[in-house]
């Protein structure tokens, strides 16, 4: 490694940012990385017990994951890290709030395999209403004649319940209008507009889709919300015989009551597995849920499509590509939005070396904290605008010593005033 006094540390961060790629990632990703200057590692053999040692050896400045386990103490083995790229479905694995405390930003591109999702999860569907991989097997050992209960029920004119509008469920919708289903939905942040706009139903509540539903489609996001979101009540309301597919983390759906609906009226379900560490524990009820014949299962397959993962490639270059020529984090999950700063201060000054020092120097003596600032040089490049978030209003004195500032042009102290229904 060069060290900290090398000719290298002179090096703009755009030629030496050093890269290091776990889980999956398409070659031609890895070559868009080093045209633009990156030392890019790619090591599929890493697991999230030596994730520490790697980023602690190669002092990378950006991590690009899907699934694996980051912890606090991988985010606090290396200084440089600064950026890390979640290419999963979501960002559960990674100690979101530890990257938070230590400034590195956390970016998520999960938009791009919502088509490779929702294609595996019209595959459940189908599999499940035709009885595909019952089929399969009868035929493998010997039998031509079709297996018992063979008979589907088909899916055009009938009614298709998406949990969750977002970019996977609207791929859904998509495709139930194709098959000639009626389309409802129910998600956190959809509008009655918005439903019209795609030509299907809103659906006000979860329980009113379980009663319309013959097919239930799941695709929501995993969070404190969401836990346990589909449980008896929901599963007590579904039609007999209707079909469930979850492509989402299993945290969303009990999976004691879905097992009951399965024996008791019939229902037939696609999981997709997220959490295969959960599996492998033998958790009681995904284990005897796995067992039913009316249960169909796959597991971290859903994204991995070549057309998803070129996008997912691509999607990560301009993320890190932006970082590291703008230093601005498309996708950003971990930046507030909401800080504790009372008041705004515009300072017009000349685009002269050491003013803000200057301007932060007051501020930092009167025991006032910059919470967020932004600075917008003007055309001509002879002055600019800094607009600084601080959490306390300064008091005139404070005020007129920033005027005094050399090179200060002006300064402006506005409040900040917030909704009320807001944090």
């Amino acid at each position: 490694m060069q060290s900290p006094d090398s000719d290298m540390s002179a090096v703009p961060l755009s030629l030496v940012a050093r890269v290091l790629v776990v889980d999956e990632f398409g070659a031609a990703g890895l070559e868009s990385l080093r045209s633009f200057g990156c030392d890019a590692i790619h090591n599929r053999a890493l697991h999230y017990s030596t994730l520490h040692g790697a980023i602690r050896d190669l002092e990378p400045d950006v991590l690009i994951v899907k699934s694996m386990a980051v912890t606090e103490a991988a985010l606090a083995a290396c200084d440089r890290l600064g950026l890390i790229v979640c290419t999963g479905p979501s960002t559960d694995a990674l100690d979101v709030a530890a990257a938070s405390r230590r400034g590195i930003f956390v970016s998520h591109c999960p938009g791009r395999t919502a088509a490779a999702v929702a294609e595996l999860a019209w595959g459940l569907i189908v599999a499940c209403d035709r009885r595909l991989p019952d089929a399969v097997a009868s035929l493998r050992s010997g039998k031509w004649d079709p297996p018992a209960g063979a008979v589907a029920a088909g899916l055009a004119g009938r009614t298709l319940g998406i949990v969750g509008l977002g970019h996977v469920g609207q791929e859904i919708a998509r495709r139930g209008l194709a098959f000639g289903m009626q389309v409802v939905a129910w998600s956190r942040n959809i509008t009655e507009e918005r439903c019209d706009a795609m030509g299907i139903d809103y659906c006000a509540n979860l329980v009113n889709l379980a009663k319309l539903s013959d097919v239930i489609s799941v695709s929501v996001t995993a969070n404190e919300e969401s836990v346990g979101l589909l449980g008896e009540k929901f599963f007590n309301a579904t039609k007999a015989n209707a079909i469930l597919v979850n492509t989402s983390p299993s945290t969303v759906v009990n999976e004691s009551a879905l097992l009951a609906a399965v024996r008791t009226k019939g229902m037939r379900a696609g999981i997709e597995l997220h959490d295969v560490a959960a599996a492998d524990r033998g958790r009681a009820s995904l284990a005897a849920l796995l067992l039913e014949p009316g249960v169909y299962a796959t597991a971290q397959v859903a994204a991995l499509t070549e057309q998803a993962r070129e996008a997912t490639d691509q999607d990560v270059v301009r993320t890190v590509r932006q970082w590291i020529d703008e230093g601005t984090v498309v996708g950003c999950v971990n930046r507030t939005t909401a800080t504790s700063a009372v008041t705004l201060l515009h300072v017009r000054h000349l685009n002269k070396p050491g003013v803000l020092a200057e301007v932060f120097e007051v501020l930092g003596r009167s025991g006032i904290n910059v919470e967020e600032m932004e600075n917008v040089i003007c055309a001509g490049g002879d002055a600019g605008i800094a607009r600084i978030h601080v959490n306390a209003t300064p008091t005139e004195g404070q005020v007129a010593a920033i005027r005094g500032a050399e090179h200060v042009l002006g300064v402006t102290v506005q409040a900040i005033h917030r909704d009320p229904e807001q944090p």
